[in-house]
């Protein structure tokens, strides 16, 4: 019988192809886990940024227009507001917020008459009580509605950002205050005269005003590469955001954060740069995202 078997041209040609497949199969294989690995970590890193961006937004939107600085990591008596001013060297971003849980559940109503008396404001529709038991809530019993204060629509002000309580503030537009004598009442609750009459209402019946409980800020700790968000803290008593009860870690592994404010407008990005990238000799290795806040 005749038997078939592989000649020598034959073995030489199958072995040159598997060498060809051999080689290039395993640096398309090699290159496609490569991908694979850098796809994910882009991700994630795109998420995380994404993640920050969005946190630090959805608080600024509650901000009293007027009271946004940034100032330089642990310094307090270097700050500036916010808008037209850029410098990278100030990773601290504050500012004074209202009281969004406390006007969306009507503890509070944003309309005031001092008609009736200069010692108390009357605001419609406003229950102290209720509002305070938020406050108490929000601060994890840290704070009451002694420890709040109001804010009049429209005007700028001294907001306590060097670390010290604001001496006097008779002739201020922020008044720190406390329950009055009935659910819709305020009273004065700071250092001078303990009223309101240094208030031009110009013959208005009624007026505007906000009601904030704490001050707000985002830190960007640069050696650690972290972003820090820091709340329930109340400067125009004398605080600090280092004396703030509360404070979270938004995102590690960041490499920048920049702010800039044009009138009403905020715009912020966050930045990562990914080591795990530049390990895998990848040219993308710096993630951003950024928003814009009205």
């Amino acid at each position: 019988m005749k038997k078939n078997a592989f000649t020598m041209i034959e073995l030489v040609f199958v072995i040159v192809v598997m060498g060809i497949i051999g080689k290039f199969g395993t640096e398309f294989l090699a290159q496609a886990y490569k991908n694979f690995i850098s796809t994910k970590i882009q991700n994630k890193y795109q998420n995380q940024s994404a993640t920050a961006v969005e946190f630090i937004a959805r608080r600024l939107q509650y901000r009293i227009q007027n009271s946004v600085i940034v100032r330089k990591f642990s310094t307090f008596n270097d700050y500036k507001s916010l808008e037209g001013f850029q410098n990278s060297n100030y990773n601290v971003l504050e500012w004074v917020s209202y009281s969004s849980e406390g006007l969306n559940n009507q503890s509070w109503s944003g309309i005031y008459s001092k008609k009736k008396s200069n010692t108390e404001l009357y605001s419609p529709e406003t229950n102290t009580t209720k509002l305070n038991n938020l406050i108490i809530a929000l601060s994890h019993s840290n704070k009451t509605i002694n420890d709040a204060a109001v804010y009049f629509i429209g005007s700028d002000d001294n907001w306590g950002w060097d670390g010290n309580r604001v001496a006097d503030f008779t002739a201020s537009s922020m008044k720190p205050i406390k329950a009055g004598t009935s659910l819709k009442r305020f009273a004065a609750n700071y250092i001078g005269t303990d009223d309101f009459s240094d208030l031009d209402l110009k013959n208005k019946e009624y007026n505007s005003y906000q009601l904030s409980w704490t001050a707000n800020a985002i830190v960007f700790d640069k050696n650690n590469q972290q972003l820090w968000f820091y709340t329930d803290y109340q400067p125009w008593n004398g605080d600090k955001y280092t004396d703030a009860r509360s404070k979270s870690l938004i995102m590690e592994e960041v490499s920048d954060f920049r702010k800039k404010q044009n009138k009403r407008i905020i715009t912020i990005k966050v930045c990562s740069i990914n080591e795990k990238l530049k390990d895998l000799d990848e040219s993308d290795f710096l993630t951003c995202k950024e928003k814009t806040i009205l």
